[in-house]
């Protein structure tokens, strides 16, 4: 049986700690090919010579989309892996939706009003779009864990807990968890307290309190490796199952092949 082609893919962020981390697990996968990079301050290099990766060397850099897309192989048709800021996310997905890319997103903060304005282009263009703010397969186990325990505990609260450098607070997947808790307490609000401090990278605790007792479901990342099995997974989604015209925000739709209802 012939062997399918690599997904093509362009990584916006190839020099961020996420980024990169993500970005050079791909590069290992035999069913995928990094065709170019977007990184703001290399523009006119490679990724070879970025990462010290000489089987990259053909995969240009560039600072923004609109100077990489010429410079991609003609009829190239990449699916936009976007791990960066939501300001500069947020038109760089636009104008991947008009070009006719799918999209893997793993950049958080976005407003209410950016996240409506991609999924109608992403609906207009028939894209196939992921946006998950946690990637991690273990963090989606310890949502499922999460959803099991409001069923019995009422009263949870939620820290989290990354590196100084990072801008959204509280993080997307404590935005995330707080939602979903929300209506499965009954508590109007869930309390979130944030903390930012050297050292962190990735960390969020949900406890739960009861009389005489306090259940704790904690999920900590130490390097950001562990997001790169969910996008691949999510590449893999989008080649053989994903329904077009749909933004999915969930990592076990993805997982499992369902969407939700289904």
């Amino acid at each position: 049986m012939e062997e399918a082609e690599p997904t093509a893919v362009v990584l916006a962020g190839a020099t961020g700690k996420t980024g990169e981390a993500v970005g050079r697990y791909l590069a290992d996968l035999k069913d995928v090919r990094l065709v170019g990079a977007i990184a703001a301050h290399h523009g006119g290099q490679n990724l070879g010579s970025l990462w010290r990766r000489p089987e990259l060397a053909e995969a240009p850099v560039a600072a923004s989309l609109a100077e990489l897309a010429p410079l991609l192989p003609a009829g190239t048709r990449p699916v936009l892996v976007d791990f960066t800021e939501p300001q500069s996310a947020a038109p760089r997905l636009l104008e991947a939706c008009r070009l006719g890319w799918d999209l893997v997103v793993g950049t958080t903060g976005f407003s209410d009003a950016e996240r409506a304005a991609v999924a109608r282009e992403v609906e207009r263009r028939g894209i196939r779009a992921v946006l998950i703010a946690n990637f991690s397969i273990g963090a989606w186990v310890a949502e499922r864990l999460v959803r099991e325990a409001a069923r019995y505990l009422k009263a949870a609260e939620i820290i989290e807990a990354h590196q100084p450098a990072k801008k959204d607070r509280p993080s997307g997947t404590a935005r995330r968890t707080a939602l979903l808790l929300a209506p499965l307490t009954g508590q109007a609000e869930i309390p979130v307290h944030s903390i930012r401090l050297p050292g962190m990278v990735a960390h969020q605790a949900v406890l739960f309190g009861a009389s005489g007792q306090v259940l704790t479901i904690r999920h900590d990342v130490h390097d950001r490796s562990a997001y790169a099995p969910g996008v691949a997974a999510a590449l893999r989604w989008i080649r053989s199952a994903a329904p077009p015209g749909v933004v999915v925000e969930d990592l076990g739709t993805i997982l499992h092949g369902e969407m939700p209802g289904d």
